[in-house]
């Protein structure tokens, strides 16, 4: 869990369809994952190489379509499609509000799935158990809970509080979240474990300030081109 991990990732989840336009033609899409930076989505089929300029058609809450210009950043082939990651090159400037009302209204909707919120995904150091002594990696984040990598296994169900910081790096929240799920992974070759937490018997003013964090992330990406999965 190297500094090259904990690059910037934030993004909004969602599963939705939109328009791609290629040099193919039109073709629709499932996005994936939406940011103001850029965006991941998966189609039927490759849609260009890495490099080349498409045109996105989002949806927006007037009706209308958000068109944003751009750039194929990845393009992974598997069984059940082609998973494309983008870099906006360029927004209308009269859609830009548009986007920026579509992605807070993401912010405030339900997820897909079983997930009552959507999340955010942030990759940064963070802190839990008894004073913060124990670190993490923050994975993504939500109004309902958090995922975190940790190198030991944590109790199911156990509670503990969660130390997030917010972009600066200063102490901004304690959470406190019991232990829903874990499961083992392997990171550089050691084993270590990814923990989904829900966060229990928040404070108004501790969700308003929760919210206020995840605008905050989402804000950071900001101007952040090259960083988008």
């Amino acid at each position: 869990m190297g500094d090259e991990e904990n690059r910037v990732h934030a993004r909004i989840h969602v599963s939705t369809t939109i328009t791609v336009a290629s040099p193919e033609g039109n073709v629709d899409a499932t996005l994936r994952d939406l940011s103001k930076g850029g965006a991941r989505f998966v189609t039927p089929k490759p849609i260009g190489r890495v490099g080349e300029t498409i045109e996105l058609f989002l949806p927006s809450l007037s009706g209308e379509e958000i068109t944003v210009m751009a750039e194929i950043i990845r393009s992974t082939e598997a069984t059940d499609g082609c998973t494309v990651a983008v870099r906006f090159d360029a927004v209308d400037p009269a859609m830009r509000q548009p986007l920026n009302d579509l992605i807070e209204v993401l912010l405030t909707a339900t997820g897909g799935g079983q997930r009552a919120s959507p999340r955010v995904s942030r990759r940064m150091d963070i802190r839990f158990g008894h004073l913060g002594e124990l670190r993490a990696i923050l994975e993504d984040i939500s109004r309902g809970g958090l995922a975190m990598t940790v190198a030991d296994a944590l109790v199911l169900y156990e509670e503990l509080e969660v130390t997030v910081p917010d972009t600066a790096g200063d102490q901004l929240l304690i959470l406190r979240a019991r232990v829903v799920h874990q499961r083992a992974v392997e990171h550089e070759g050691e084993a270590v474990y990814r923990v989904g937490l829900e966060f229990a018997n928040l404070r108004i003013e501790t969700r308003r300030c929760l919210n206020d964090l995840l605008k905050t992330v989402l804000e950071s990406l900001d101007g952040v081109t090259d960083q988008v999965e």
